[in-house]
C-alpha cells in the first residue's frame, strides 16, 4: 500500500489538498505517530507538493477505516429524501474555511434546505451555498443561493496562507492550488513584481509570504476583491512588501520597471499583453494564463505572446496545463522571458 508521510503540523492541509484531487484512499485509516502523519493514497502526489509539505512517499500497511464516517454517509443517513434520490447527493463540494458550496441536480431542488443543514452538520460548516449559475461576468462572481446559515465570509487556509473572502461574491478556485503553490517557490528575491489581476491575493500572497521580492504591485479593479486583498495583506503580515492598487492595470504608470509580471486571469488575458510588455524590463519574466481549446495547444498561447511582443523577443521557459476549464478547453500557463531588441 502506498502512503504519504508528512509532519503532523502540515498534515491536515496536505490531506485536504490530496482529497480534492481524489488521491486519498478513503477505505484505509490515517495513522499518527505523534510527530508525523501517514496518509494512504491511491497514487503519488506531484513532487512539488511533496517538497512543499516536507513529505515523502513509502510502501506500508494501513488498517481498514471502520471508526470514521465519510461525510457523505452522514448526509445520506440523516436526510429525508426518497431512497432513489440519495444516489444523486453530491460526493464532492468546495469548502473554504467553514463555508461550503454544493452543486445539486434539479431533482434535489425540493429538498435543498434540508440538504444544506445536513451538509453543514456533516462538514462542520457555518454556511452552505448552492451553486446555481457557476461564475459570471468580468469580475468572475459566483452565482449562488444560501441554503443554510447567513454568514458567507470565510477565512481559508492553504499552504500556510490565509485567504479571507466572501464566498458568495468572490471566486476561489481549488483547481488552481498547484499554481498557487508553485508561485510560492518562484525565486524573485529583490525583484519588482506586478500582479496585474491580483484578486484577493491568489498569487501575490504566495510570492510575498515565501519569497523576498523588493515589492509586489498588486492591481485589482473589483472593489470587493480589492477590499479582501487589503485585508489579506494584513492577515499575512506582508504589508511591507505588497502595494495594493485599486484600478485598471492598463492605467499603471511607468515603463520597463518590472522584473516579473503575473497575469493570473483567463478568457481575455491576451487583450492585456501590450500592457504587460510595457511594464516589463528587458529580460523580465511573464507568467501568462489563458483558456484555450485543446486542439490549439500549445500554439495559440505562445503565438499570442509573440504577436503582442512584435519585434521584441519572447523565449518560452515553461508551458503547463493548470486544469480542465470546460469540455475541450484547458486553463494553461506560459512562463516566458521578454527581451527588447531595440
Amino acid at each position: 500500500m502506498r502512503g504519504v508521510k508528512v509532519p503532523r503540523a502540515l498534515a491536515e492541509e496536505l490531506r485536504v489538498i490530496m482529497a480534492r484531487r481524489g488521491i486519498v484512499d478513503k477505505t484505509l485509516a490515517i495513522l499518527d505517530d505523534g510527530g508525523h502523519v501517514m496518509i494512504p493514497v491511491l497514487k503519488e502526489p506531484d513532487p512539488e507538493v511533496l517538497a512543499k509539505f516536507h513529505a515523502s512517499t513509502f510502501d506500508g500497511q494501513f488498517p481498514s477505516r471502520h471508526t470514521r464516517t465519510d461525510p457523505i454517509d452522514q448526509v445520506r443517513a440523516s436526510v429525508s429524501v426518497p431512497e432513489e434520490l440519495k444516489l444523486l447527493l453530491p460526493e464532492k463540494w468546495e469548502q473554504l474555511g467553514d463555508v461550503v458550496t454544493l452543486r445539486l441536480p434539479k431533482e434535489l431542488g425540493p429538498y435543498e434546505r434540508d440538504l444544506g443543514e445536513a451538509y453543514a452538520k456533516a462538514l462542520n460548516a457555518k454556511t452552505v451555498l448552492r451553486d446555481i449559475g457557476g461564475i459570471s461576468g468580468d469580475y468572475r462572481t459566483p452565482v449562488v443561493k444560501v441554503l443554510f446559515g447567513t454568514d458567507t465570509v470565510a477565512v481559508h487556509r492553504e499552504n500556510g496562507i490565509l485567504y479571507k473572502l466572501d464566498a458568495s461574491k468572490v471566486m476561489f478556485s481549488s483547481g488552481n492550488v498547484d499554481e498557487r503553490m508553485r508561485m510560492a517557490s518562484v525565486q524573485c528575491e529583490g525583484e519588482t513584481v506586478v500582479d496585474m489581476f491580483a484578486g484577493i491575493g491568489y498569487f501575490t500572497l504566495p510570492l510575498a509570504v515565501y519569497q523576498r521580492p523588493k515589492r509586489v504591485i498588486s492591481c485589482e479593479v473589483n472593489e470587493i476583491s480589492y477590499g479582501y486583498l487589503v485585508e489579506n495583506i494584513a492577515l499575512n503580515k506582508v504589508g511591507g512588501r505588497v502595494e495594493p492598487i485599486l484600478g485598471d492595470n492598463r492605467d499603471l504608470p511607468g515603463d520597463a520597471f518590472a522584473d516579473r509580471v503575473v497575469m493570473g486571469y483567463v478568457k481575455t488575458t491576451h487583450e492585456f499583453l501590450q500592457t504587460a510588455f510595457r511594464l516589463l524590463k528587458s529580460g523580465g519574466v511573464l507568467h501568462y494564463h489563458e483558456t484555450c481549446p485543446n486542439e490549439l495547444l500549445p500554439g495559440r498561447p505562445v503565438q499570442r505572446l509573440r504577436d503582442a511582443a512584435r519585434d521584441d523577443r519572447v523565449e518560452v521557459l515553461r508551458f503547463k496545463e493548470v486544469k480542465s476549464y470546460s469540455p475541450g478547453v484547458s486553463h494553461v500557463v506560459v512562463d516566458a522571458r521578454f527581451t527588447r531588441t531595440s
